[in-house]
């Protein structure tokens, strides 16, 4: 599904699309979710939408989708997780590795993993399969969800009008180079705090 598809999911079902993208983003599904996130200002105006409404239902389905992975991860467990998460090449050698340095940096790893391809998914599956205690684990990802949210909506609203261009030109390759640059300054992120973390240990 594309950003087109995703915006008139939005325009015809509302605050109900939102809920419903942003949960099946953090389930599993590779949606750009962010475009949409950026891009709030411009698609309240399009579907007669409230910034508010946008946000608390994006952290709706989000929270909801994050919790649903982590009782999927508390039952299934890591060897059978891995069965589906390798559609989203996520081995289960890379989901082992990330479950050693959860045990030690789950807090963290949980706030930075909404800003990292893959680890938004996965970081819930791993936190119910290491039986991370389920009130530490939403009181850390539904605050993670909010300030990610939070944060991705004030960038895009600091671009103002240039979105309606991002949106006509989002098939452009510079925009996949601009990802690509996001996920990996992410990824650079997370490596030196768990990093600090453990030298400071």
């Amino acid at each position: 599904m594309n950003h087109h598809s995703m915006i008139n999911v939005i325009t015809h079902y509302g605050y109900a699309g939102i809920f419903l993208l942003l949960f099946i983003g953090i389930v599993g599904i590779p949606l750009p979710i962010e475009i949409i996130l950026l891009g709030a200002g411009y698609i309240a105006l399009k579907a007669n939408l409230y910034i508010g409404g946008i946000i608390g239902f994006a952290w709706l389905g989000a929270c909801a989708g994050m919790t649903l992975n982590y009782f999927l991860g508390q039952s299934i467990g890591l060897k059978r997780i891995s069965m589906v998460t390798k559609w989203i090449k996520l081995s289960q050698s890379r989901l082992e590795k990330w479950a050693e340095h959860f045990k030690k940096h789950g807090a963290i790893l949980l706030l930075v993993g909404y800003y990292v391809a893959g680890l938004r998914h996965a970081a819930p599956f791993i936190a119910g399969a290491t039986r991370m205690r389920l009130a530490k684990f939403m009181s850390i990802s539904y605050f993670g969800a909010l300030a990610w949210i939070l944060i991705i909506v004030l960038l895009g609203q600091k671009l103002g009008k240039a979105w309606h261009h991002i949106f006509t030109q989002f098939n452009h390759p510079i925009w996949i180079i601009i990802a690509a640059v996001i996920i990996g300054l992410g990824l650079l992120g997370a490596k030196m705090m768990v990093r600090q973390r453990r030298f400071s240990s």
